[in-house]
C-alpha cells in the first residue's frame, strides 16, 4: 500500500468518527482533515483566515525549487507558532517556526511531488489556528529527484557555506540567508535523508545571544535553501546557526550584505 493511499484511508476513518470539526476546505483536498489533525492536534480550533497570506507560483517550473512566502503582516499581535505543509508530498511537513520576536515574512523554496495544495497554519496568543492555503500545479517528481550535489564529486568543498545579509536600506528588516547543503530527501535509491533540521536566528548585538526565531525543517525543503525573514524590530547583528540530521553544525555572523 502506498504512503498516499494509507494516508487517504486514515483521513476517511478520522472523518467518519466525527472527532474533528474543522471548517470546509476551499480546495477540497482529501488530506485536509487528516493533516490538520496530524499537525495541529485532534482538538485544535481552526479558522480560515485571509490574513495568512501564503504565496506560491500557480505552476512550478522546477518541481525541486518552488518558492513559498508566508506574509503575516496582517496580524497586529505576535503569533505563537507557524506550521507549513504540502498536502500531497510524501512527507507533507515543510517547516515549523517559533518566533521570539515579531516576524512578518518567512520565505524559502521547497520540493513538490505533484500538483497540490500548500498550507500555512498560524497559532495566535489564545491558541486558535488561522489557516491560509494556495494551490501549485506541477509536472512533479521534485521529492524523488536526486540533488545536484549527488552528481558533483567536489560538492564537499562548498558544503555548509553560509552567505547572507541584512537588506532594504530604508528599513533594515529583511534578512536573507543562503546555505550550501544537498538537502537529500531520502527518496532516491541509495541516498539517505540528509537535510538541515534546525535553524536559529540569534541577536548578538552588544554581546547578547538571544534567539529571535527557531525553525525546524523537514525533507520537503529544497536543496541549497535560501531563507528570507522580515523582522520589524531588527537588531544590527545576527548569528545564524543550523544543524542537520547528521549532527553537522553551521554558523555565521550576519550584518550588512555579504
Amino acid at each position: 500500500m502506498t504512503m498516499l493511499r494509507h494516508a487517504l484511508l486514515l483521513a476517511g476513518a478520522l472523518a467518519s468518527t466525527g472527532l474533528a470539526a474543522y471548517p470546509k476546505d476551499p480546495y477540497g483536498s482529501p488530506m485536509w482533515d487528516y493533516n490538520l489533525e496530524r499537525y495541529l492536534g485532534e482538538k485544535a480550533e481552526v479558522v480560515l483566515d485571509d490574513r495568512v497570506n501564503l504565496e506560491v507560483p500557480p505552476f512550478a517550473e522546477d518541481s525541486s525549487q518552488v518558492p513559498l512566502t508566508v506574509d503575516l503582516s496582517g496580524f497586529d499581535a505576535p503569533v505563537q507558532k507557524v506550521i507549513t505543509w504540502v498536502d500531497l508530498n510524501p512527507i507533507p511537513h515543510l517547516f515549523t517556526y517559533v518566533p521570539q520576536t515579531r516576524v512578518t515574512v518567512v520565505s524559502l523554496n521547497f520540493r513538490v511531488q505533484q500538483a497540490t495544495t500548500v498550507r500555512a497554519a498560524v497559532q495566535d496568543e489564545s491558541g486558535v489556528w488561522h489557516v491560509g492555503s494556495a494551490h501549485v500545479d506541477a509536472a512533479g517528481g521534485g521529492c524523488t529527484a536526486p540533488s545536484q550535489a549527488s552528481s558533483d564529486p567536489n560538492w564537499e568543498e562548498h558544503f555548509g557555506q553560509i552567505r547572507g545579509g541584512a537588506f532594504s536600506p530604508a528599513n533594515q528588516s529583511r534578512l536573507k540567508v543562503y546555505v550550501r547543503h544537498p538537502m537529500d530527501s531520502g527518496m532516491v535509491g541509495n541516498i539517505p535523508a540528509f537535510h538541515i533540521e534546525t535553524l536559529e536566528i540569534r541577536d548578538t548585538a552588544g554581546g547578547q545571544d538571544e534567539p529571535l526565531l527557531k525553525m525546524t525543517l523537514s525533507e520537503s525543503a529544497a536543496e541549497n535553501p535560501m531563507f528570507v525573514f522580515e523582522l520589524p524590530d531588527a537588531p544590527p547583528q545576527y548569528e545564524v546557526w543550523m544543524r542537520d540530521n547528521n549532527g553537522n553544525q553551521f554558523q555565521r555572523q550576519v550584518g550588512e550584505a555579504l
